[in-house]
């Protein structure tokens, strides 16, 4: 009697383990979800409703996107949780009766334990659209029906070809507008800067070296000559710097050598300070050797 009792004591405490132990556990009820179609029967490009009845035992609930085994081949359109049971709506894309296998439907308790339940197999008779004679042929088979999806791809592809040739159109026309103006426009010539100021110094002594008080203008265009080249070359501002303050910026030999030529200009610029004809010509020739020197090697 003893061991009738211990034996007893230890397969409860092995069920006990092993449903503590093994998550997940499977537990299977035959057919314990009603499958069966609101519609008595289809023609093709009808959309049908399957209504599967069960009800939920204590302690399991159903996620909100229940999983449902055996619709992969079916075109479900929309899935209904309702009270006591689930809706589904499908689109009919075929010729042939609607052969719904059992379903599986999983549902979960708080552990995250799960059950099955199986539903009966269902079946819907589909009628063709076109009902053939006996006398005649029968028609010759045809593709399936094209879903909704289909057709606004069909619709789309033209729309976007449409949208691109365009787009292509207005590229075209702006490159050809581009090409036009630009082939219309003068180039500008880029003048290097010692050729620049060397036409300017010829452009300057064209009328004749001044001489005495008539220097004075001379000097303010030829000293504004060589600060803007100089300030080309060397880059920086010399036209809104002082003689003093470009010589803490210069160190070349020849910069040197033209602030001391730039220093006797504002002489005559600032001090009243009158010069010969002789000495207004040693000033262009100075400009010139300077701008010459300076200039590039490959010239």
């Amino acid at each position: 009697m003893m061991k009738r009792y211990f034996l007893l004591i230890i397969i409860v405490i092995s069920l006990f383990i092993s449903n503590c132990l093994i998550p997940g556990k499977i537990i299977a009820d035959d057919y314990a979800v009603r499958a069966e179609f609101i519609q008595k029967k289809a023609v093709p490009g009808d959309i049908i409703t399957l209504r599967l009845s069960f009800e939920i035992p204590v302690g399991f609930k159903l996620p909100d996107n229940p999983e449902i085994t055996g619709l992969k081949d079916f075109d479900i359109l929309e899935k209904t949780i309702w009270a006591n049971g689930i809706k589904i709506d499908m689109f009919v894309d075929s010729m042939e009766d609607i052969n719904l296998p059992g379903l599986e439907i999983y549902i979960y308790d708080q552990d995250g334990k799960q059950k099955t339940l199986k539903s009966n197999p269902a079946v819907l008779a589909v009628e063709p659209l076109i009902k053939v004679k006996p006398a005649e042929n029968l028609l010759r088979p045809i593709k399936g029906l094209m879903s909704t999806k289909y057709e606004i791809k069909r619709i789309l592809l033209p729309v976007l070809a449409v949208f691109l040739i365009i787009l292509v159109i207005i590229a075209i026309y702006f490159i050809v507008k581009y090409l036009k103006r630009r082939k219309s426009d003068p180039e500008v010539l880029v003048v290097p800067p010692y050729l620049k100021a060397l036409n300017r110094i010829d452009e300057l002594v064209a009328p004749g070296i001044p001489d005495g008080k008539e220097g004075k203008a001379f000097c303010f265009i030829l000293s504004k000559i060589l600060r803007e080249y100089m300030g080309e070359i060397r880059n920086f501002n010399a036209l809104e710097m002082t003689t003093n303050e470009i010589v803490g910026v210069v160190k070349d030999k020849a910069d040197i050598q033209l602030l001391n030529l730039l220093k006797r200009i504002d002489l005559v610029k600032f001090a009243d300070i009158f010069m010969s004809k002789t000495a207004f010509e040693e000033q262009v020739s100075l400009s010139l050797e300077y701008i010459n020197r300076t200039k590039p090697e490959e010239v």
